[in-house]
């Protein structure tokens, strides 16, 4: 994929996007597990080993919010390097939904009330996402490749989905403890304009609570 703007240029030369496949699984689910440690063990009420067993037997499946299908993957000299999760809001609703039809299949039943405790107590922090608006969930960099721009360039890649779609802004969440992630977006022109948290989430996730940062496109 050619570049857009020679503002959004990573540091480093023979930089590719391209759609994420379900065989990416092995090395993508690690990158994806850590944009939000804590907030995927909440969700599927589980330790950080069988959260991501969870979220990679989750992410060969396609038409959910965990999906390979809604993954962008970046690659240096063609080798995978980083990616993101997103997709517009107009999707969202579906994508949840979905996801937690799939987690009845892949999760213990003796696991589900407390998964529905915690997704319960999410909806009173996490704030909705509108039609016009396109989510990401989350974008990661393995560490050797960090500080070279790659991570502004996925992020540009989304303002330019975003606009295929007709939205008019972009969001996503963050925890109050991801303080890199958070001065990241903020250089770019997120905004923080909703944080929130619970007990229950505080207590038992160690992240704070969660930023809502929005983008809006001119």
């Amino acid at each position: 994929m050619s570049f857009h703007s020679t503002a959004h240029l990573p540091k480093i030369q023979n930089v590719t996007l391209r759609p994420a496949i379900a065989a990416d699984a092995d090395w993508a689910v690690p990158l994806l597990f850590a944009t939000g440690p804590a907030l995927f063990c909440y969700v599927f009420a589980s330790p950080s080993e069988q959260a991501i067993d969870v979220l990679q037997r989750a992410f060969v499946r396609p038409q959910h919010a965990f999906s390979y299908e809604y993954t962008q993957v970046v690659e240096v000299q063609n080798q995978p390097v980083g990616l993101m999760l997103s997709y517009p809001g107009s999707l969202k609703r579906q994508a949840d939904e979905k996801v937690q039809q799939i987690m009845v299949g892949i999760l213990p039943l003796r696991k589900l009330p407390k998964i529905l405790v915690n997704l319960a107590d999410l909806t009173r922090i996490k704030q909705d996402v509108a039609p016009q608006e396109y989510y990401i969930l989350g974008v990661s960099i393995l560490p050797e490749f960090r500080n070279q721009g790659l991570g502004s360039y996925l992020l540009n890649q989304a303002e330019i989905q975003s606009r295929l779609y007709d939205c008019s802004s972009l969001c996503l969440d963050v925890a109050y403890t991801n303080t890199g992630a958070k001065a990241l977006f903020e250089r770019i022109g997120y905004r923080i304009i909703c944080s929130k948290t619970t007990s229950r989430f505080e207590q038992l996730t160690r992240s704070g609570g969660i930023h809502r940062m929005i983008k809006n496109l001119t």
